[in-house]
């Protein structure tokens, strides 16, 4: 009928396809499975790691182990410690890989491997390869006659925190090459060095092996430093070898050295600065007399230029000589008038020329 109200609308609900209520599982699934092929992997690369080491090649054990280390994520979730471990093995593998690279002549190739080595439990293990690969490239050396190598391994290894039982090793071995390495400086020239070289031999146990060699470093160097002016340092050196190695025939030597007569150089002027030419001479002798002096010889003479410069070659040693010149006839000298002793005494010391620079003539 027209009264009749309409039936109210239904609606039907779609159920979802049976396919997507299985998407999460086959994610849950494949997800798994990319674990499960990370841990596979990993346990791979592991195990030819080791058989990389065990077949004498640790630079391939190094490469694979450190890639498994350097994962992460959800790739190691099924074997967390996997990372870890391998990262240790790496550091193992690299330990035998420095000592590869040094039986091939590699050292410092080797020494540079080791630094990366930063497992503490690995750190001892570390030290002690290093210490021992550098003794055995310094003794090398030193057989090779590369005393001056030998000695900067030795540094080397000495600065590498080296096990307590390798430390003496070390210094012994030091003392040994630094006699042989001083050997080599004197030959070059440079036996200043060489003495210093031979002190820290004796000063660590080399003293034996360093005694003979002192007499001939030290007068060697003696007679550098006077070519180069460096009058001091020859005197300590001479005055050493005489006084420590006096039987020496380098000791005769250093007492004639220390003996040399020198030369006496200086300038008359007069009281305006002008150069005053002409004859001067140091007598050895001055003796104060009532109302003048007197002196005598040995005289040593020389002659001032148009310019006043004069120098007196082969003064001996010693002193204090009185410096006279020639005027009207009769030599000449300035006495202080408070002392009546002359005014420019001359002593002339070892090895060292005497320079009087300007004297100032009435």
């Amino acid at each position: 009928s027209p009264d009749t109200a309409p039936a109210p609308a239904t609606r039907r609900l779609r159920r979802p396809p049976r396919w997507a209520a299985a998407i999460p599982v086959a994610a849950a699934v494949a997800l798994f499975g990319v674990m499960l092929g990370g841990r596979a992997s990993a346990e791979d690369a592991r195990s030819a790691a080791a058989t990389a080491l065990s077949g004498g090649d640790p630079a391939r054990a190094v490469s694979l182990d450190e890639a498994v280390a350097g994962r992460g994520g959800f790739l190691m979730v099924l074997d967390p410690g996997a990372a870890g471990a391998a990262a240790h093995d790496a550091q193992v593998a690299r330990i035998a890989w420095a000592k590869q690279l040094a039986a091939g002549g590699d050292v410092d190739g080797a020494v540079a491997a080791l630094t990366l080595v930063r497992q503490p439990s690995l750190l001892g293990q570390a030290a002690q390869a290093r210490a021992q690969i550098l003794i055995d490239a310094a003794s090398a050396a030193a057989k090779s006659g590369h005393a001056a190598l030998a000695l900067r391994r030795l540094d080397q290894a000495g600065q590498g925190n080296p096990p307590g039982s390798m430390v003496q090793t070390i210094a012994s071995m030091r003392a040994a090459d630094e006699v042989k390495a001083a050997a080599e400086l004197s030959a070059a020239n440079r036996a200043a060095d060489a003495v210093a070289l031979l002190d820290d031999a004796s000063n660590h146990g080399g003293g034996a092996a360093a005694a003979p060699a002192y007499p001939a470093t030290l007068l060697a160097a003696a007679q550098s430093e006077i070519a180069a002016a460096d009058y001091q340092d020859a005197l300590t050196a001479l005055h050493r070898l005489v006084n420590d190695y006096g039987s020496s025939a380098q000791a005769r030597s250093a007492r004639s050295l220390l003996n040399t007569p020198q030369r006496v150089s200086g300038t008359l002027v007069d009281a305006a600065g002008h150069g005053v030419s002409g004859r001067v001479r140091l007598s050895t002798h001055f003796t104060q007399l009532s109302g003048g002096y007197v002196t005598t010889g040995p005289f040593y003479y020389g002659t001032a230029d148009g310019a006043g410069d004069f120098s007196i070659d082969a003064v001996p040693v010693g002193g204090p000589y009185t410096l006279e010149y020639f005027r009207d006839g009769g030599w000449l000298t300035l006495v202080d008038p408070h002392s009546g002793q002359p005014a420019n005494p001359v002593t002339v010391t070892s090895l060292t020329p005497e320079d009087l620079t300007f004297i100032i003539i009435p």
